[in-house]
């Protein structure tokens, strides 16, 4: 379906780009506006219907609701955007039937964003929602250098495929090739946006896994018996491609037992020293941590990634046990302990890999925004068997606010009401 915006007050009507089109006062939008935010919408037409997305927390409504950044509706015929004091009706004088329903979400693969900042320094973000990039403050990926654009670019998922779109005059890198407007996202695709390279990693999604045959595991741990013993592991559950061995075989109780063991010892390790503030320790900090990214891959990170995907699940345990009994300070090989656990459904262990690295990052005198989401979710999915962990979650939840900005009040009601069902109770929302 074709569409048209047609002003409300002076009754001008501009025909959509057959792509997409940006909507606001920047000179380079293709539906301009007085007085408004510098881009306030993008509207996108994809194969199966378009989509518009919010880019401002300022002022953008979508039938009389608040439209924020990144949030995404369908918009229809009839449908009402009003962008400070500009009101649009969108119309299709083409088509008398709206011959395009809204297209079907498929299930998300998993996505995960490895940001390397111009200094070196690497974070890694869990996407479960659109996220922006640029100068602004509205953006979820936020950079002051002149570099990045006010806004730059919009990472979006669509029926089940994610995408990159171009917000500013100025392309984006993908592969090292232009991307101009749009552009569909592999895993292990590279990024270019500004100064700011982004990795791409994408696995299947949770309900994939959740599908999977019952001889993998189910999404939580089943219960320990001497009979449970997984076999023949299929190829690997989490995006990284491979073969299995076909004679491979993993003991379950083995490797909880080992998992076990580690957890205890690193339970008994002390904190991190705290990096000095100033002086040349600080000095020396700062150049070590740009010789050495925070997340970057280790030969042992890469080889227990190969032999997990390959569902040598033992001998990836082995390699990543030894190297952070040696290496303590190691984020990298604790989140690839994580990974491990979670493709064989080993959910109890998952908490302390990550609540390490909260430590290391705290030590670090940082923060790090995808392990307060990712404990937020596990102690979410751990609270049924563990009641206090919902309270963990909400706590996770809120340092997630004060590192983002953003508000995850609609995650911390799911809680309470899943605490509260656990409990035989209700809880409302606030």
């Amino acid at each position: 379906m074709d569409f048209h915006l047609q002003n409300v007050r002076t009754g001008e009507i501009v025909k959509l780009p057959p792509e997409r089109a940006l909507i606001g006062a920047a000179e380079h939008a293709d539906v301009l506006t007085d007085d408004s935010p510098y881009l306030a919408a993008l509207a996108v037409r994809y194969l199966t219907g378009w989509a518009l997305f919010g880019l401002s927390d300022d002022g953008v409504r979508f039938n009389r609701r608040p439209l924020r950044a990144a949030q995404r509706v369908t918009p229809r015929k009839g449908d009402v955007l009003a962008i400070g004091e500009n009101k649009f009706t969108f119309i299709a004088p083409n088509n008398t039937d709206d011959d395009e329903s809204e297209a079907e979400e498929d299930v998300l693969p998993d996505c995960f964003a490895y940001i390397t900042n111009p200094d070196g320094m690497e974070e890694c973000r869990a996407v479960d929602h659109d996220l922006l990039f640029g100068r602004l403050p509205v953006c979820h990926v936020q950079l002051a250098d002149t570099r990045l654009s006010r806004l730059s670019a919009l990472l979006a998922s669509h029926a089940g495929t994610w995408y990159i779109h171009t917000l500013s005059k100025k392309p984006l890198g993908r592969n090292r090739k232009a991307v101009n407007y749009i552009a569909r996202i592999a895993d292990g695709d590279e990024l270019l946006i500004g100064p700011l390279v982004v990795r791409i990693e994408i696995r299947p999604s949770t309900a994939e896994r959740a599908a999977l045959p019952a001889l993998t595991g189910s999404r939580e741990r089943p219960p320990l018996s001497e009979s449970a013993i997984l076999t023949d592991l299929p190829a690997s559950t989490d995006g990284f491609g491979g073969t299995p061995d076909p004679g491979s075989s993993l003991d379950i109780l083995a490797l909880h037992a080992r998992g076990q063991q580690l957890e205890n010892w690193l339970k008994k390790q002390p904190l991190p020293a705290q990096e000095p503030k100033s002086g040349l320790g600080a000095w020396l900090g700062a150049q070590r941590d740009r010789l050495r990214r925070f997340w970057l891959d280790t030969p042992e990170t890469t080889s227990a990634r190969s032999l997990r995907a390959a569902g040598r699940i033992d001998e990836a345990f082995t390699v990543l046990d030894r190297a952070i009994r040696v290496r303590t300070d190691g984020p990298e090989l604790l989140r690839e302990l994580y990974r491990l656990y979670e493709s064989v459904a080993l959910t109890d262990l998952c908490y302390r890999p990550l609540r390490q690295i909260e430590k290391l990052a705290q030590a670090r005198g940082t923060t790090d925004p995808w392990v307060f989401e990712t404990l937020a979710k596990l102690c979410e999915r751990l609270g049924p068997e563990r009641p206090e962990m919902y309270e963990r979650a909400i706590a996770y939840w809120n340092k997630l606010e004060s590192a983002t900005g953003l508000s995850y009040a609609h995650q911390k009601n799911d809680v309470m009401a899943r605490r509260a069902l656990h409990e035989g109770g209700y809880a409302g929302g606030g």
